[in-house]
Order: structure tokens, then C-alpha cells, then sequence
């Protein structure tokens, strides 16, 4: 019984490691794309070839180099996504009798998940003709879902909650008047907290446990983690007239070991040397961006702007998770797919005050269908954005921004399989599909010194 034990004390922290590598968010995969009010209403378009105050400073650390004299950022995104799963059925594996096969529970769920405030917060300080410093605070990966006890797919997710926050301070060279290039380090945390029932009946009944029955003894998988990490950002700036510009940068992957606990609540007294509170960790992998930018000023009323960038999700093959107690490891595949976001957009300056934007973008997806789980139900998008900038007085200005992104429904397909060693042969077969859409409201002031 050890051996076969070990593939029965994984639920917890496998949907740890899936939670901080691959969570709904608001582009592809669990990736963020909120770290400027001003950049939003263009839809982020043209972003990585500069902007018009600090929150730049994120997606082209060489941009930095085009704000005069000292200039900060201040605002928030609050991000109102909406997933719902429909049509849901369930059932365990095979190796039960079939009146035991059904798992019971809504089918259709509200709203899953969170709104959630993301922090913008950048400044620049342009120090000379050539060298400018910058910093910014910001969220690039993040979501929050929360399933109630009676959904069908409980074994698979319950509450997951996923916030990263980076800080980066960075400086860039002007090189001459059509060339910028600069760099920034991240110092990156990341906290996650999750939860899933597991069907103790279900294991109980399998490992020939008395009375055991699937569904009669459920109980709570909790997780919590956290952990910090190092990366950095690259940039680049071409100029060659004086009304287009050019931007490439470069944000690049991190990974860490994230530590974390694992405790159970409702554990049978039977199954009490298996499902065991106690310490185990997983690799977490984040992925790479690279965006190029352009943004072309068609008249002196009117900019033109466009963007593209490839995030490397591929990278994400498995989830693999080590146990402090020493059981053999419990591997996931994933195979996740790398992404293209594009956008275009145009900023229309109607006086010295007033600038009004519009953006339209394209997003797709990182989860492939056969590997799509409730913690994730990512989907393609396009998004429609809309914003206006107010300069109040030379030095102080205020933006806001709305987005509408429509994403594609998308299916989950989980199978147990025919054997244990399956991560989902306890959690059950599930399908279902999701209607999704997320909502975006941005605001920002900025000032220049």
C-alpha cells in the first residue's frame, strides 16, 4: 500500500503549482496587461515604442529616456472578470460499480471569479541629455477564482488565489536622437492560496478501507505559498524620423522553487497516514515577452500606433511537484502553447488638453482543450478599448480607460484515465464549457517636475 499511496496524496499542492503557472487572468495564460491607464485606451498599442508619462517604464525600460525631467505615475485597474461554467457533468473512474459513477453537484455556476484592484506606480528621473532612471510597482501575473462546495468540478478546484507584484528599478541611455537602449531588475514575489474537496470515499474505497464509499466522506485540500524571485527587462528605441518611432523589449522569464504547506481538513481516520499536513514544493516557471511597437504621427492632431508580442508559454510542459516526506514525485503534463497579442490603435489630440484614444486587440489563448481544468479556463480574446487623457495645468494630468474583452467560450475535457497514477482518477471525469468576459476600468494621474 506505500506505493500506491503516493499517488493519492497529491491533490493540494498539484493545483498549487497550477494556480501560479497557469490561472485564468486577463491575457494569455495568467498573464496581466494592465500596468498603464494611459496605454489602455489604444488597447496597448505602439506601448513598447514609448508613451506619454511614467507607466512606461514597464513594458520599455528604454522609453524612459524620452520623459523630460522628473515625472510620476499614479493609479489602479480594477479588472471585473466574469466566469461561468455551463452545461457541467461528472463521473468517477471505471473501477467503480456503476451506480457509484456519478458525482453529484451544480452544473451551472455563477460567477467564479474575483475583481481585483491592480496597482500602476512608476517614475522616471531624467538626469541628463543621455542617462534617465526609472522604477515601477505592478502586477504582470495575477487571478482569484472561488467555486462554492457544491460545484460538480469541486474535486478539481475550489478557491485560488494567485497575486504577483513586481518591483523594478531601471536606466536607460540616449544614445543620439534615434537611439535609446535600457534595462531594469525585477524583484518579483508571488503568493498563491488554494483549495480543492477530495473524495476520501472514493480513495478509501479503492485501497479496500471498510464502509468506504465515493462521495460519502469528503474533505478540503488548503495550500498557501509564497516566494521571491529575480528577472530583468530589456529595451530598445529607434527613432529614424522625427514622426515614427520604433520600440523592442524584452521581458524575461523567471523561475523559483515556491515553498509550500499542505493541510487537509475531514480526513478519515483510516486514511490519516496517507493524507498528511507537512511541507512540499514545486519549480514554478514564468514565461518570456517580447513585444515590438510602432507608433507613426500622421498629422500633428492625430498618432497611428500598433503592437505585437509573443509569450513563451511553451515552456510550461508539466507541473512537478517534490514531497518533503520523500514520496516519488507527481508529475502533470501541460503542454501549453506559446501566444501573439496584437493590437492597433490611435491617439487623437482634439486641443492642448484633451487627447481621445480608441484600441482594438486580438489575444489567444495558452490552454490547449485537452488540458483546460477549472483553475483555468482561458480562452481566446479581442479586446475593445476606449480612453482620454485631461492635462489640467503643465504639470499634472489625469487618464482614464475602459476595456471590454470578449473571450471565446471554451471547453473542460478531464479524464481520470484508466489508472491511479492519473492526477485526475480521484478527482473524477469532468465536462463543461465557459462563457467568459472580462471588464477593465483604469485611472491614473500623472506630474511632471
Amino acid at each position: 500500500m506505500p506505493n500506491r499511496s503516493r499517488a493519492y496524496s497529491l491533490p493540494a499542492l498539484t493545483c498549487l503549482v497550477a494556480v501560479c503557472s497557469a490561472p485564468l487572468a486577463h491575457a494569455s495564460g495568467f498573464q496581466l496587461r494592465e500596468q498603464s491607464p494611459s496605454a489602455q485606451g489604444t488597447a496597448f498599442a505602439g506601448i513598447s515604442a514609448g508613451g506619454e508619462d511614467a507607466s512606461v517604464v514597464f513594458f520599455n525600460p528604454a522609453a524612459t529616456a524620452q520623459l523630460e525631467g522628473f515625472q510620476f505615475s499614479l493609479g489602479a485597474s480594477e479588472v471585473m472578470p466574469s466566469a461561468k461554467f455551463k452545461d457541467g457533468s461528472a463521473s468517477r473512474a471505471a473501477v467503480f460499480p456503476s451506480v457509484l459513477r456519478p458525482i453529484s453537484g451544480a452544473a451551472n455556476t455563477p460567477n467564479a471569479a474575483h475583481a481585483e484592484a491592480l496597482p500602476v506606480v512608476a517614475a522616471t528621473w531624467q538626469m541628463n541629455r543621455q542617462i534617465s532612471l526609472g522604477f515601477s510597482l505592478n502586477a504582470p501575473f495575477g487571478m482569484a477564482t472561488d467555486y462554492d462546495a457544491a460545484f460538480i468540478g469541486r474535486y478539481h478546484a475550489r478557491k485560488s488565489d494567485l497575486a504577483v507584484i513586481d518591483f523594478a528599478p531601471s536606466v536607460a541611455w540616449r544614445i543620439n536622437d534615434q537611439w535609446s537602449i535600457g534595462g531594469a531588475v525585477v524583484a518579483r514575489k508571488a503568493t498563491a492560496e488554494i483549495s480543492n474537496n477530495v473524495d476520501f470515499g472514493a480513495i478509501g474505497a479503492a485501497l479496500g478501507v471498510p464502509g468506504a464509499l465515493p462521495g460519502q466522506a469528503d474533505g478540503l485540500a488548503t495550500v498557501k505559498g509564497d516566494r521571491w524571485a529575480t528577472t530583468y527587462r530589456l529595451g530598445l528605441i529607434y527613432q529614424p524620423t522625427a514622426n515614427l518611432r520604433l520600440g523592442l523589449s524584452h521581458q524575461a522569464s523567471s523561475s523559483t522553487r515556491l515553498e509550500g504547506t499542505v493541510h487537509y481538513d475531514r480526513v478519515p481516520a483510516a486514511l490519516g497516514a496517507v493524507f498528511r499536513d507537512g511541507n512540499a514544493s514545486a519549480e514554478i516557471d514564468l514565461p518570456a515577452t517580447t513585444s515590438l511597437g510602432m507608433q507613426w504621427k500622421v498629422s500633428g492632431a492625430v498618432t497611428v500606433m500598433g503592437e505585437t508580442a509573443r509569450t513563451n508559454w511553451s515552456r510550461f510542459e508539466e507541473l512537478r511537484v517534490k514531497f518533503a516526506s520523500g514520496q516519488a514525485d507527481s508529475v502533470t503534463h501541460e503542454a501549453w502553447r506559446n501566444t501573439w497579442f496584437a493590437s492597433m490603435g490611435v491617439a487623437i489630440q482634439f486641443s492642448e488638453a484633451l487627447t481621445l484614444r480608441t484600441g482594438l486587440a486580438m489575444d489567444q489563448g495558452a490552454a490547449p482543450d485537452a488540458t483546460r481544468t477549472p483553475r483555468i479556463p482561458d480562452g481566446d480574446r479581442i479586446w475593445i478599448s476606449t480612453g482620454l487623457g485631461y492635462r489640467f495645468t503643465s504639470r499634472v494630468a489625469m487618464d482614464l480607460a475602459y476595456t471590454h474583452i470578449f473571450v471565446k467560450d471554451s471547453t473542460v475535457q478531464l479524464s481520470t484515465g484508466t489508472s491511479a497514477a492519473n492526477p485526475d482518477f480521484f478527482r473524477g471525469n469532468l465536462d463543461g464549457r465557459y462563457q467568459n468576459q472580462i471588464d477593465i476600468l483604469a485611472i491614473q494621474t500623472r506630474m511632471r517636475f
